[in-house]
């Protein structure tokens, strides 16, 4: 099997080194055990997650390398805290050196996720982050390095993840089906025996710690998920969030936020609005009928405004 082309050889070898050397003669931390081969940690490196932003002409304008870690009882990889310590920081090194020499970047997102880390542990290893990020950048390497842990993994990973699983509709990934399977009978019902528009789905607030990191096109369509199928529209406001006249008013977006499906019309052209796609493929049933649902949201535009909306809905219900 072909290996993937590297790039920059000898900066991801001297980075690797001197961070060696660095976390090494300050802490008495050895993270890669003298391990004379640099390249060979490099093809060993496992990401868990890689993620990329790609903006226009499909140029890649972020990428997240990503490792998580889940230790019921606390993060922990050997008898001492420095070993653990030490896992963490060359686990982080090493996706930051793949990302360089395997994408030939300079810049992108480096996180170790965990949702238990002790504060013996959390505390310097904390602080060897800012110091690892700082030696990045004093050799023109833009990571950024980031810990997320304890709360914060609850409100930038578990309560997105968990409040976008019903609009998810691949269940390969065992997490999202766990969590799914979970919301069939969180209020003990035997739901497996309702249609889908009858099931209740947990509630959740309009706005939670967390909810900021989600994107607004996933916001709406997650929480319209969770609107339907907890029963919450009513007629009214249903009515009225067909006019494009509230939708401009109370979303600041510039078509209608549903749109009632027409049987006699292809899909397609019921979707585009001037050749161009402005609402979501697949219809949303509500009371019998179905709807399509605007895909058209600009996050500075229309966030604050959603956001206001939802909140209302939530809180006459």
């Amino acid at each position: 099997m072909k290996s993937w082309e590297s790039y920059n050889d000898a900066v991801v070898e001297s980075m690797m080194k001197d961070s060696d050397q660095y976390f090494k003669g300050k802490y008495s931390l050895d993270l890669f055990k003298q391990n004379s081969s640099y390249s060979q940690l490099l093809q060993q490196a496992e990401i868990d997650a890689l993620g990329m932003e790609v903006g226009g002409a499909n140029v890649v304008q972020n990428i997240y390398g990503i490792d998580v870690a889940f230790h019921e009882n606390g993060l922990n990889y050997g008898s001492k805290k420095e070993e653990t310590i030490s896992r963490v920081l060359k686990k982080m090194i090493r996706t930051a050196m793949a990302i360089h020499g395997y994408f030939n970047l300079n810049t992108g997102n480096i996180i170790f996720a965990a949702p238990k880390i002790s504060a013996a542990i959390r505390e310097p290893l904390q602080l060897y982050i800012s110091e690892l990020q700082e030696l990045f950048h004093g050799k023109g390497l833009n990571f950024r390095f980031e810990l997320l842990c304890n709360a914060d993994f609850k409100e930038k990973i578990f309560n997105v993840v968990t409040t976008l699983s019903n609009s998810v509709s691949d269940t390969s990934e065992l997490f999202m089906r766990s969590i799914q399977m979970y919301n069939l009978f969180v209020d003990d019902k035997q739901a497996m025996s309702l249609p889908k528009t009858a099931t209740k789905t947990k509630k959740l607030p309009a706005v939670f710690k967390g909810s900021e990191v989600i994107k607004i096109g996933a916001l709406v369509s997650s929480s319209f998920e969770r609107l339907i199928a907890n029963d919450v529209l009513t007629e009214q406001e249903i009515e009225r969030l067909q006019r494009l006249d509230y939708a401009k008013r109370t979303f600041n977006i510039t078509y209608p936020v549903l749109k009632k499906v027409d049987s006699t019309i292809s899909m397609t052209e019921q979707r585009n609005v001037n050749g161009h796609p402005r609402f979501y493929a697949d219809p949303y049933k509500i009371n019998g009928t179905d709807y399509l649902l605007c895909n058209h949201w600009v996050e500075e535009l229309s966030r604050s405004y959603f956001d206001a909306w939802l909140r209302r809905i939530d809180e006459t219900n």
